[in-house]
């Protein structure tokens, strides 16, 4: 959504999001919520090859749109350049309908605003999405577990996004637990213009990486202060070496927003999208526009969000 003062940079309101959930209820729709990490640990390799995690998952205002209806004959996924089968959102339509035995034909309809390969769980979120929407068109015959379970097999952060708000996890992010909920803070966040592929953090860090722990106790206590200069004290993520080597502008984003007075600066997940954490809103615009003036292309005003 357009913020014009000077420089146009995309601002994402909670109003729009009501907005969007007040009028498409009868058209199976939902917004799909970005997440940032506000920590992440990588503990170290299983033996069934993928990684122990240990993260803070936050719900964003930044979203995607997602429709549903049924139609014609076919599973039918429409998202610009990245439709069809390979979507994650198909992926999840066609899971859903084999756990249930149905062949129904259902159009999906996705329109994108989380950036690709930047650590906000886009894909993830559009197929939660899918999942919550084809248990209402449906009636619920999934309980809450059951598509739990689905959301596990669709990928790791799927499981956080069906439900959203702030949650420590761990496993391969699958395992959720509660935390209190984050504090409202406003947030500016930057893409740069080369992402990561995820794949490639992991091998990277396996080869020249050291995994370590961060504490569910500590965080638990700094969210239910509700003090956000503690919190941002508190942020980490070990993938941040190698993916630095990856996208070196990650870098240079993390330290304007530093230098432009924002409380901290993490990269989300794997990268290569950075957060920095406002002191208001108004400090938010003002630290767009000014990324914006030196020529960094993708910038967000966005805010925290907990359902």
């Amino acid at each position: 959504m357009g913020y014009n003062i000077e420089l146009t940079i995309k601002v994402i309101k909670s109003e729009d999001a009501e907005r969007i959930k007040g009028s498409v209820e009868t058209l199976h729709a939902k917004c799909a919520y970005a997440k940032i990490n506000l920590a992440l640990a990588i503990v170290g390799r299983r033996r069934d090859g993928y990684h122990e995690l240990q993260t803070v998952m936050q719900s964003i205002e930044l979203h995607d749109v997602v429709k549903i209806e049924r139609s014609g004959t076919a599973l039918v996924c429409n998202c610009g350049g990245l439709s069809g089968s390979g979507n994650l959102a198909y992926q999840a339509a066609a899971l859903f309908q084999k756990h249930l035995g149905v062949n129904d034909g259902v159009l999906i309809e996705i329109t994108k605003q989380i950036p690709l390969q930047a650590g906000l769980g886009g894909g993830s979120s559009d197929a939660a999405a899918v999942l919550l929407l084809l248990n209402d068109i449906y009636q619920q015959p999934l309980t809450a577990e059951e598509l739990a379970e689905l959301a596990g097999l669709c990928g790791s952060d799927v499981g956080f996004c069906l439900t959203g708000g702030t949650m420590w996890a761990t496993g391969r992010g699958e395992e959720l637990e509660e935390l209190p909920a984050a504090p409202q803070m406003d947030l500016v966040l930057v893409k740069p213009l080369g992402g990561i592929d995820t794949g490639e953090a992991y091998r990277r860090f396996d080869a020249q990486g050291q995994g370590r722990s961060i504490s569910k106790q500590d965080w638990g206590r700094v969210l239910a202060r509700g003090e956000i200069e503690e919190i941002a004290w508190l942020m980490s993520n070990d993938f941040e070496p190698v993916s630095l080597a990856m996208v070196p502008e990650i870098s240079l984003i993390k330290e304007e927003l530093l230098l432009a007075g924002c409380y901290g600066s993490l990269m989300s997940g794997s990268g290569s999208a950075v957060f920095g954490i406002a002191q208001d809103k108004e400090h938010a615009t003002w630290i767009g526009q000014r990324l914006l003036r030196k020529g960094f292309g993708q910038v967000w005003n966005t805010s925290t969000y907990n359902a």
